[in-house]
C-alpha cells in the first residue's frame, strides 16, 4: 500500500506541478509514443514523434480539432473574447472557467514541454558522435516547442519556462520552476530561431538518419524545407507581435526575413501553409476520434459569430460564405445578434433564423488538417510590415492574403472525402469575377489612411483565423486592436464585467509552486496587459 500511495503522489506531482519527473514522463513515453509508420525504434525519433502529437493526450490536442480543447477551451472562452463564434449572452460569459484553464496549462507543461525535456535529457547523455546523427531532431523539436511555448505567453504572460521541466536532469527532486519573464522568453526564441534557421540552411543528415527523421517528422515527413519555411514564418509572426512595443527590433527582423526569401523562406503559398495533414487512424478528425463532430454538433457553438457575418461577410459577398456557413431558414447568411438577450438569441436559434458552420467543411470532414501557420496570415504580416515601414508592396500582399484565405478554405472543404457516407459534394470556387467583386467592394478594397488600412488587414486576418485558430485571433486582437469590437457589459459578474487582458494562473500554481507563484501574483489580474498589448 505504502508503494501504491507514493506511486499515485509522483503522480499527482507530475499533474498537477510544473516540473516533470524523469521516471513519470518516461514511461508516459513509452506508453504514448505514436508513429504511424511503425518504423521507429530510437527514443529520441519517439520523443520527436510524441513531441507533435501524443496520442494518448490527443483529446486536448492544440495543433488538431480535438474535442475537449474546442469544446471546453478554445471556443467557449477564446471565441467569446474574439466574437469568433456566436455566443448566447448568458450571465458570466466571460468569466474564465478555472478547471478549464488549468487543464490547457497541465496539458503544455506534461505534453510538449515534457516531451522536449525528455528529449535533451536523452541528447545529452549521448556522444559527440551520437549527437551529431541526431542533431535534426533537437533543432526542429525545439521549433515546434517555441511555438507551443509562445502561444502560453501570449495568454497567461509571464510562466516557467527555463526551469520547467528540468527534474529530469536532477534525479527526481522536487523543485518548483520559477516564473520567466515574458518579454525575454520572446526575446530569447526570436534569437534561437535566427539560429536554428541558420543552422538548417547548412544541415546536412547521414542517409539511415535522415529516412529514420522522416518517419518520425509527423509534420513536415522530413522536408528540411519546409521546417525552415516553419521557423521563418513563425520568426515574422513573433516580430511583428512585438511591433508596437519594439518597433526598431520588429522593423529589423522583418527586413532580414523578407528582404532575402532564399536564406529565410517564409509560407508563400497554401502548398507550403504549416500544417499537419489529417491521415491514418490517428491523424484525422472525425471518424474514431473524439474530434470536431463532437464539438460541433449536438451543441450551439456551431452558430455563425455575428459581427464577423452581419457586418463584414455577408454584406459583401464574401465567396466564404458558401464554405463557411449553412444558410438559414429564409435562405441568407446571418450570424448571430450580440445585441439581443439570450433569450431572444435562443429563440433565433431555434427557429433557424442564425445560421450555423458548414457540416461538409467542418463537423463532418474527417480530413481536416491541424492547421499552424497559414498563407494568408504571412501574406497579411507582410502587408503590414510593408504599409509601416516600406518593406514590399502592401497592397499587392493584402490582396494576395485574401485571395489565399479564400482558396484555403475551399480547399479544406474539398478535402472531405465523404467517410460518414453523407454525399457529400464540395463546394463550387469562386471565379475571378467573384474574387475581384469583393476585392473592391468598399468595405475590403484596401485604401484609405493607414489605420484603416490597418483594420481590413486586422479583419482578414482574424476572419482567417476563425475559430480554429482563435488563441491567435486573441493575441492580434489585443496588440491591434482590429477589428473594433463591441462587447456588452455583463453586470452579473464578479470576476469579467468585459473580456479579460489574459487568463489567470491556476489554482495549483498558487498551491504547488506558492514561492514562485507569489512573486509574479501582483501580475495576476484580469486587467493586466501582456507586454506586447500597448495600444
Amino acid at each position: 500500500m505504502k508503494k501504491r500511495n507514493r506511486y499515485i503522489g509522483w503522480l499527482l506531482v507530475c499533474t498537477l506541478i510544473v516540473s516533470v519527473v524523469a521516471s513519470c514522463s518516461k514511461s508516459a513515453f513509452d506508453e504514448n509514443y505514436y508513429n504511424p509508420e511503425k518504423s521507429v525504434t530510437a527514443d529520441i525519433p519517439r520523443l520527436f514523434s510524441g513531441l507533435l502529437y501524443n496520442h494518448n493526450r490527443q483529446n486536448a490536442n492544440t495543433i488538431f480539432p480535438r474535442y475537449w480543447n474546442l469544446f471546453v477551451f478554445q471556443i467557449p472562452m477564446i471565441g467569446t473574447y474574439t466574437q469568433t463564434y456566436g455566443y448566447f449572452n448568458v450571465n458570466n460569459r466571460y468569466d474564465q472557467q478555472t478547471n478549464y484553464t488549468q487543464l490547457r496549462w497541465t496539458y503544455y507543461y506534461t505534453t510538449p514541454l515534457a516531451s522536449f525535456r525528455e528529449m535533451e535529457k536523452t541528447y545529452d547523455n549521448m556522444s559527440d558522435d551520437e549527437k551529431k546523427n541526431y542533431e535534426i531532431f533537437m533543432e526542429t523539436g525545439r521549433i515546434f516547442f517555441y511555438d507551443q511555448t509562445i502561444q502560453m505567453v501570449d495568454m497567461w504572460g509571464d510562466i516557467p519556462f527555463s526551469e520547467a521541466g528540468k527534474l529530469v536532469y536532477t534525479g527526481g527532486s522536487i523543485e518548483n520552476a520559477k516564473y520567466d519573464d515574458q518579454r525575454e522568453i520572446y526575446d530569447f526564441i526570436l534569437a534561437d530561431l535566427k539560429r536554428i534557421s541558420d543552422y538548417l540552411n547548412s544541415a546536412s543528415i547521414p542517409s539511415l538518419y535522415k529516412n529514420m527523421f522522416g518517419s518520425a517528422d509527423l509534420l513536415n515527413r522530413g522536408e528540411l524545407e519546409d521546417w525552415k519555411v516553419y521557423a521563418n514564418s513563425l520568426r515574422l509572426r513573433l516580430a511583428m507581435r512585438i511591433s508596437y512595443v519594439d518597433e526598431n527590433k520588429a522593423k529589423s527582423i522583418a527586413s532580414e526575413i523578407l528582404s532575402d526569401p532564399a536564406k529565410y523562406p517564409v509560407v508563400t503559398s497554401n502548398n507550403n501553409s504549416v500544417k499537419i495533414d489529417a491521415r491514418g487512424d490517428q491523424l484525422r478528425s472525425v471518424i474514431g476520434v473524439d474530434g470536431i463532430k463532437g464539438t460541433l454538433e449536438g451543441t450551439d457553438m456551431n452558430v455563425a459569430p455575428g459581427y464577423m457575418v452581419n457586418e463584414i461577410m455577408a454584406p459583401a459577398n464574401d465567396p466564404r460564405l458558401r464554405a463557411m456557413l449553412a444558410p438559414n431558414i429564409n435562405g441568407e447568411y446571418v450570424g448571430m445578434d450580440l445585441t439581443k438577450t439570450s433569450t431572444e438569441q435562443t429563440d433565433d436559434v431555434r427557429d433557424n433564423l442564425v445560421s450555423r458552420l458548414d457540416s461538409g467543411t467542418y463537423s463532418r470532414n474527417d480530413k481536416f488538417p491541424g492547421i499552424i501557420i497559414t498563407a494568408a496570415e504571412v501574406s497579411f504580416l507582410k502587408a503590414e510590415a510593408a504599409e509601416r515601414w516600406g518593406i514590399g508592396n502592401a497592397k499587392d500582399e493584402y490582396e494576395k492574403g485574401v485571395r489565399q484565405a479564400i482558396d484555403f478554405l475551399f480547399y479544406i472543404n474539398e478535402l472531405n472525402d465523404n467517410a460518414d457516407n453523407t454525399s457529400f459534394i464540395p463546394e463550387t470556387k469562386p471565379t475571378e469575377a467573384e474574387l475581384s467583386s469583393y476585392l473592391n467592394h468598399a468595405l475590403i478594397k484596401y485604401d484609405g489612411t493607414l489605420e484603416q488600412k490597418m483594420e481590413k488587414i486586422g479583419i482578414q486576418k482574424w476572419i482567417n483565423f476563425g475559430f480554429i485558430q482563435a488563441t491567435h485571433a486573441w493575441a492580434e486582437y489585443r496588440r491591434t486592436k482590429y477589428p473594433q469590437l463591441i462587447f456588452g457589459r455583463d453586470n452579473a459578474s464578479t470576476q469579467s464585467p468585459l473580456p479579460p487582458n489574459r487568463l489567470l494562473y491556476p489554482e495549483n500554481e498558487r498551491n504547488y509552486n506558492s514561492a514562485n507563484y507569489n512573486v509574479v501574483k501582483d501580475k495576476d489580474k484580469i486587467d493586466t496587459k501582456i507586454f506586447w498589448d500597448v495600444r
